[in-house]
């Protein structure tokens, strides 16, 4: 119990500090833009949305499923599922992206990190408040910040009052 207030105490401290929060700010837009390097990029078409953390790509003339690392956007049911899904359009839809692949999931899509015009994706959804970053499988830690900063601002989903996580949804509706 002690510990949550001193994570209080320290969050209020930092909200009067404006020296500190600008250079938590500057850090956090150098670390946005800075980009993991790695030989296993491909670049391909978005041809189609799924859902708001997910995508079809066109690779070699065959359709590739595509799951955005790192993240959980809210489920097409769910409020701001609709929302998450058209933000994806909008960020990468018939665009030509660089995919990193880190995996395969359970459902044989590639988990990969989406870059389009050196934005990565993966954390501009998050940056929009159109996804929760999925802690279960994060080693973005930029990601936590960005999400911090959104449920600060309402930004997106953090506009509502008790937003439901889309894993916490999915396991309501079994």
């Amino acid at each position: 119990m002690r510990s949550v207030k001193t994570k209080k105490s320290i969050f209020k401290r930092l909200q009067h500090n404006p020296i500190v929060c600008v250079i938590i700010l500057l850090l956090t837009v150098a670390l946005y833009y800075q980009l993991p390097v790695t030989d296993d990029k491909f670049t391909v078409r978005v041809i189609s949305v799924i859902d708001g953390d997910t995508v079809d790509v066109l690779s070699d003339n065959q359709r590739q499923r595509i799951r955005l690392a790192y993240i959980d956007a809210p489920e097409i049911g769910q409020p701001y599922g609709q929302r998450s899904k058209q933000t994806l359009i909008a960020l990468v839809k018939n665009k030509m992206v660089n995919i990193r692949p880190l995996n395969q999931d359970n459902y044989q899509r590639t988990v990969a990190i989406i870059e389009v015009d050196s934005m990565n994706i993966n954390r501009e959804m998050v940056r929009l408040g159109m996804a929760w970053v999925y802690t279960h499988y994060n080693d973005d830690l930029l990601l936590l910040s960005l999400e911090a900063k959104a449920k600060v601002n309402k930004t997106g989903l953090w506009q509502q009052k008790n937003p439901i996580a889309p894993w916490i949804y999915r396991q309501s509706k079994k």
